[in-house]
This record gives structure tokens, sequence and C-alpha cells, in this order.
């Protein structure tokens, strides 16, 4: 009778545990099918944006500039997340770019250095990943000979004078020259920031690929310390400000002084206004790309990463403004300092009485490169924007902003991004892309 008790207790026993593990196996299941269902999303989205986009020449005129925006992201998630399909189609991509007839590639120096910094981003993911990319090389010295020419060889154009001998002198000059007529004459501009970037990029390649680093790429480098050093700003909260003032009496500025746009506006200009929050979307990862030129423990490093985390507070404290009551989502100020006033008012692109008004800049964000600030806060804020798609008219009109003339690919020509899939990839990806780890 014992025996039996105990016999069935066991049985009863062994069900339970089994009904148990069933249950997690269950639940398991569960959960790993919802995470694959989120990456077959994630999946179609891409083979519905980017897979076309990239099989296009992008390093024409017209897709060039929008290039280096739009796949930076994209480009970082296909390594982070150990997508081999997505860096597949990176690669194809670039080794179709270095079998272009240079007749083909856009020759405007801002555009082609957008575009080319996405390949030093490339050329350094894949080195770190130890991909068996042979083309990797190729795609040095291409770019390396792109900003030693800039840098050391080819005349630098410069308001009111005549141009430069090369990028280096300009840059010094700048550095050396407090006084000028005009604010902005020694502004450090986004091409000079792009050299920076990707000479930092070509010396962790060359570091990692245990080859010396060229003197004229670590000049670049070490010139790139001094202008952060001298040029950036520290604010009482703890945030940081590249160049305060230093465009406030620019054209694209000097009507900051306005909060709304009406027809025949006189210039208002703001002295000391920081940069606008458009441009400055790239400094998150220019930093992490000038960080990276160094190694663990250099004090170099460690700087600017302290750089990073100040930009990081500037942007979560008088920057980005959260959804509200009577808007939807995330916008962000027109300018670096919280400032909300007019930009590029009757710009080249925007026509006559047309600019951007407060909070119209906000569509950058879309673009992702916030989310290399690092930290779980701006990840929240992506996971949260994600929530957004398909997006209301009220929100598509401030992320889409004035109309501007410049042709653009059709996947990219706005509202289009914001409809088919393409930002809403980007958005997504940012809200998991782990920035502590590049």
């Amino acid at each position: 009778m014992r025996a039996t008790r105990k016999l069935g207790l066991k049985i009863v026993c062994v069900l339970l545990i089994s009904i148990f593990f069933l249950g997690c196996d269950s639940f398991l299941s569960h959960d790993t099918i919802q995470g694959e269902e989120n990456y077959l999303s994630d999946v179609q989205l891409w083979e519905k944006a980017i897979s076309p986009y990239l099989q296009d020449p992008l390093w024409i005129s017209r897709d060039i500039y929008d290039a280096g925006h739009y796949l930076m992201v994209p480009l970082h998630a296909a390594f982070l997340f150990k997508n081999s399909d997505w860096q597949e189609q990176f690669r194809n991509h670039f080794e179709r770019f270095l079998s272009a007839s240079p007749a083909e590639i856009d020759s405007g120096r801002l555009n082609r250095l957008q575009y080319f910094y996405l390949i030093s981003r490339y050329i350094v993911l894949a080195e770190q990943d130890k991909s068996d990319f042979s083309h990797l090389e190729e795609l040095v010295q291409t770019i390396e000979h792109e900003i030693v020419t800039l840098w050391i060889e080819e005349p630098a154009w410069q308001w009111g004078r005549e141009p430069f001998p090369n990028m280096r002198d300009r840059v010094h000059w700048k550095l050396d020259n407090k006084t000028v007529e005009k604010s902005y004459y020694r502004a450090i501009i986004d091409e000079e920031l792009f050299v920076f970037a990707i000479a930092a990029d070509l010396s962790v390649f060359y570091r990692l690929s245990k080859q010396p680093v060229p003197p004229v790429v670590s000049d670049i480098v070490e010139t790139a310390k001094k202008v952060f050093e001298q040029e950036g700003q520290w604010q009482v909260d703890g945030g940081w400000l590249f160049q305060p003032g230093a465009w406030a009496d620019h054209p694209d500025y000097i009507y900051a002084g306005h909060t709304q746009i009406v027809l025949g506006m006189e210039p208002y200009p703001v002295p000391g206004i920081a940069q606008d929050t458009s441009h400055s979307h790239r400094f998150p990862l220019w930093l992490i790309s000038l960080a990276g030129a160094y190694k663990d423990g250099d004090p170099e490093k460690q700087f600017y990463q302290n750089i990073r985390k100040g930009l990081t507070k500037q942007f979560f404290n008088k920057v980005l403004v959260p959804p509200t009551s009577s808007f939807p989502g995330y916008r962000t100020t027109n300018f670096m300092d919280g400032w909300n006033g007019v930009y590029r008012y009757e710009y080249v692109t925007q026509g006559k009485g047309k600019g951007y008004g407060p909070y119209e800049l906000s569509g950058t964000l879309t673009l992702g490169w916030w989310t290399f600030l690092g930290g779980k806060e701006i990840r929240q804020v992506y996971q949260e924007m994600n929530k957004h798609f398909p997006m209301s008219s009220e929100l598509l009109k401030i992320y889409v902003g004035p109309s501007t003339s410049r042709e653009r690919h059709p996947l990219v020509s706005e509202p289009a991004p914001y409809l088919n899939g393409f930002k809403e990839l980007i958005v997504r990806l940012s809200g998991r892309i782990v920035a502590e780890k590049l």
C-alpha cells in the first residue's frame, strides 16, 4: 500500500514537472516566435527600401549626399546585429563604387566627404568584425587619397579672401585668428569635420591591421584634437557646445531672433547662438570616430568620450522636446542652445518668404544619428518614436518641414521615406543600436 502511494506520488511529481517545463517551453517558443516576427518585419522593411536603394549608384550628384545620411544607421546595424546578408549588400554596393567611372562620382567636396565618411565607417566596422573583405584596402586608398589631397594639396576656399593653399592652412588660420570681420569666417565647417572623422577612422584601420599610420593622417587627427580643445565650450549644467556664436552673422542664421515666419522679415541675429540642430546631429558619431583613433586608457580617448557625455546632456537638457498633450511626437529646437527661432529664411532651396520655423528641423531625428550619443535614454526615445509609425499628418508636417527644390532619389524624396518604411526601419534600428559597443 505504502509502495503504491509512493509510486503514485512519483507519477504526480513527474507529471507536474513535465507540465511545468512544457509550459516553459511553450512560453519560450512563443517569445522566440515573437522575436522572429519582429526580425522578419525588419527584413521586410529592409528589402522594401534599403536593398533597392543600395542597388543604385548612390555616388552620383543627385544621391551622394543623402546616401551618407540615410545609410549610416543601417550600416552600423548590419555589423552590430551581425546580419551577414545586410553586410553583403553594403559590400556589393561599395565594390560597384570602386569600379565606377571617376566621371560618374560627384565632384562636390562636401557631397563626396559625406559619402566617404559612410565608407570609412564601413571600413572600421568590417575590420573590427574581422570580415574577409579584400576590397577594404582599395577603399582605404581611395578615401585616404581624397583627404590627403584636401588637407595638403588642393586650394581651400574661404569667405572674404583668396583661397588658402590647402585645408590644413585654413584650419590653422581659424585657430590662430580670434578676431575676424564676420563671425563665420572662423567657423569650422562640415568638410573639415568630415576630414577629421575620416582620418580618425583610417587610423583605426591601420592600427587594427597592424600597419603604421601615414604622417598626414596623424597630422589631421592631431589637428582635430586642437580644434576640439580650443573651440568646444562647456556649459554650467555640464552640457557642451561647439563654437557657439561662430555662425551668428551667417545668412542662414541672421533671422534666428524671429520665432515665426512672415513675409518681408528683417534680419534679427542672436549673438552667441549655437549651431543648428540639423547639422549638429553628426557630432555623436564624429566623436566616436575621433575617440576610436586612440587606444583604451589614452587621455585623448577619454577627452572625446567626455565631450560625448557633455553633448548628451546638452541634447536632453536643451534640445529634445518630448511629446506633450498638445503635440504627439518628439521634437527638437532649431539650435543646440535650446533657441527655437527661424533658420535659413529664403535659403536657395526654400524660396521667397520661406524658411524653417520653430521645431521644423525635428525631422533630422528620424535619420537616427542621435542614437550614437549612446545610453539607454536615447534608445528609449527611438523606441517610443517607433510607435508613431504610421505617422499622423500632424507629425509628418513638422518632420518634413518646408519643402525644398532639390531633386532626390525617389526612395528618400520627402515625404516618401516616412511612408515607404525607410525611416521607420531607421528609427526602429536606432532604438536597438548600443553605441557603447563602437
